[in-house]
Order: structure tokens, then sequence, then C-alpha cells
């Protein structure tokens, strides 16, 4: 099994023939749309931190404590 495929260079993605790309409303619409902003990948984000904080101050409270400090 070679290790380097050399048919690669003749390989063109779908995504660049526009036919195949999804796109909802005209440029301005578009435009509009990305000014905006990514708001639900910043949401995730700062949801997923919460819970790992809360995840962490859970386990901290919990756990330590009631085992008493060492040493």
């Amino acid at each position: 099994m070679p290790a380097v495929d050399d048919r690669a260079g003749a390989y063109v993605s779908a995504a660049f023939n526009l036919d195949n790309v999804a796109r909802h409303g005209d440029d301005d619409q578009l435009r509009r749309i990305v000014a905006e902003g990514p708001r639900g990948a910043l949401a995730l984000a700062a949801l997923t931190v919460a819970m790992l904080i809360a995840i962490w101050l859970a386990f901290f409270v919990f756990v330590f404590p009631p085992r008493g400090a060492v040493g």
C-alpha cells in the first residue's frame, strides 16, 4: 500500500460547486446573518463551561471536605 496518494491533485471538492451548496436568501440577507455572529456556538461554549465549573464545584464540596485535611 503506497504511503502517498498521487490522485489527490485531481480531486475537487463538491463544496466548490454552487449547485451543491444550500443558499438561503440573497447576498444582503447572508451578510446580515454573518454579521450577527455565531451566537449559538458561543451559547453552547458558555453552557459547557458553566457545567464544567458546576461539576468541579460539586466534586470539591462533596468529596474533599468529607475526607478531611491531609497531614
